[in-house]
């Protein structure tokens, strides 16, 4: 099967200060990591962003059709783009995430139109997900009655929701931790070291 591998990488920053998929971490940017990791799984790469920076990176770069609805605008935008019934959807700022990981949200995609880690109390990973074709008109929709939430979306569909713990070989306990913010970056730099 086919997958095409989308990065979201047209947040505003604001609390990191500059453009995030430029952070370095461990000797390389918070984009290289994300290309690296998705390219051991997807066919082809789609860049979501609003930004200029990414042009020099050989993959297409896609701005929101539709301007300032988050996440969801850049989704919407990238599907339209992708030609594969198969869609990872990874936030740039998710450096600790791995193949493995991908592969199994691959798989548990299969007959549903989502495949989304989940950690109970309405808390999905929506920004690290498999996504089928099939759901653009969804996202359509919503947008079209200014309902820009993912999670509110996942509530009238049919998504395989995934618990993620220690029971898969994969799991570690940094897997989602995003960068937001310099300290942040600074506790990610803290783990990459204590790992090595």
């Amino acid at each position: 099967m086919q997958v095409t591998g989308i990065i979201l990488a047209g947040g505003k920053s604001s609390r990191m200060g500059y453009e995030k998929g430029l952070v370095e971490l461990g000797g390389k940017t918070l984009m290289q990591i994300a290309i690296e990791n998705l390219s051991s799984v997807c066919d082809r790469i789609l860049i979501s962003s609003n930004s200029k920076v990414f042009v020099d990176y050989d993959f297409e770069v896609i701005p929101d059709e539709i301007p300032d609805i988050g996440p969801m605008g850049g989704i919407y935008s990238a599907l339209k783009r992708s030609e594969t019934e198969a869609n990872l959807v990874l936030s740039v700022d998710l450096p600790f995430v791995n193949p493995q990981l991908f592969s199994y949200l691959i798989k548990s995609q299969d007959n549903y139109l989502a495949a989304v880690p989940y950690s109970g109390n309405d808390h999905y990973e929506p920004l690290c997900a498999c996504y089928s074709l099939k759901l653009l008109p969804f996202i359509a929709n919503r947008i079209s009655i200014g309902i820009y939430k993912l999670p509110d979306l996942f509530r009238e569909i049919a998504i395989n929701q995934l618990t993620i713990n220690e029971e898969l070989d994969f799991f570690h306990p940094s897997i989602f931790f995003n960068i937001n913010t310099p300290d942040d970056l600074i506790s990610a730099e803290n783990m990459i070291n204590s790992r090595s």
